[in-house]
């Protein structure tokens, strides 16, 4: 299916844009598959804006603003759904429901199930790095009935009623397929290809966690699952200076015992093993994009021997580091 190109030819308002789901990229111009840098009184970068499939419309930006501005935008019957890569946490008001935080690395999802407006401020100086999808309701009316127990039947109740939203948990899958919407090296038929299949990726993945969340929330009640979450935020914000368990819980306000049991519940690891895992992922950059040695980059993340962390290493991504190097080195 070729991609249709959402671009008028006289050029596009901040109302249009937003109508195209930009709602994290707020009053840039949608570019071809193809790069190109842009120059507005408005903003500087670039943006990605193509419909997929009939109500699917993939979006990606990378933009700074070069001016100060309140964007008042009305919106129709849509679901957004962003990741802000890079950027800081911001504000929006939707007319008549008050304001909505978003921030950097968390999926937001937006349902407008009636025409509305909201505003949003934009900062001079400030850039953004976001990517996402917008749905019609036209994408939920092919399946007809079929969503009835499906994950996409989730996404198809947020645009009912008026304005509904929800923020997901941090999902390294979700942030990989973000990035991919910019970094992906592919042109014409085979872009067009890539950015639809991708888009799909999205919007399932999106699906299956915002399910999963709402199971877990049964399971455990919504201050439980939000504890969970908190305690997992505060692990990765420094995976090198991580609190014991009891100091986690501690710091979440609920037991160790109780923690321990809904962080596996939840993430499908412990908590030890989380950090670990995560400790992995950071050396896997250090030995492949800041050329570290084994030993050095063991002694970043936390292993007090190089063979343990060789053997954790190996077990974890199926390779040596030493073999990471060389990759590095010769990429």
């Amino acid at each position: 299916m070729a991609l249709q190109n959402l671009i008028p030819s006289g050029g596009m308002t901040a109302s249009d844009i937003v109508r195209l789901g930009a709602a994290f990229s707020l009053g840039a111009q949608p570019v071809d598959v193809s790069p190109r840098e842009l120059d507005t009184p408005l903003y500087t970068g670039r943006l990605l804006a193509h419909e997929v499939q009939p109500g699917l419309t993939v979006t990606a930006s990378d933009i700074t603003y070069v001016t100060n501005q309140d964007l008042t935008v009305d919106i129709e019957p849509t679901l957004l759904c962003g990741v802000m890569l890079k950027g800081c946490t911001t504000e929006t008001e939707v007319i008549g429901y008050g304001r909505v935080t978003r921030c950097p690395e968390r999926v937001h999802l937006m349902g407008f199930g009636v025409p509305m407006r909201y505003r949003s401020p934009v900062v001079s100086g400030q850039r953004f790095l976001t990517a996402g999808f917008f749905l019609k309701p036209a994408f939920f009316a092919r399946f007809g009935d079929d969503l009835a127990d499906d994950g996409l039947a989730t996404l198809q109740e947020l645009v009912t009623g008026e304005f509904r939203m929800e923020t997901l948990a941090r999902s390294a899958r979700l942030l990989e397929i973000a990035r991919l919407c910019h970094e992906h090296p592919y042109r014409g038929q085979l872009g067009e290809l890539f950015l639809e299949s991708n888009a799909l990726s999205y919007v399932v993945e999106v699906a299956e966690l915002l399910k999963r969340e709402r199971r877990m929330i049964a399971l455990m009640g919504r201050r439980q699952y939000e504890r969970v979450l908190e305690a997992r935020e505060i692990l990765d914000s420094d995976l090198v200076n991580t609190p014991t368990s009891l100091q986690l819980a501690r710091r979440v306000g609920v037991n160790v015992t109780t923690l321990q049991t809904n962080f596996k519940a939840v993430f499908g690891t412990t908590i030890f093993g989380h950090v670990r895992d995560q400790r992995l992922l950071m050396a896997r950059v250090l030995l492949q994009e800041h050329g570290l040695g084994v030993a050095e980059a063991a002694h970043r993340v936390g292993f007090s021997r190089p063979s343990a962390f060789s053997a954790a290493y190996r077990k974890y991504f199926g390779c040596s580091p030493r073999s990471e190097i060389r990759q590095g080195k010769g990429a």
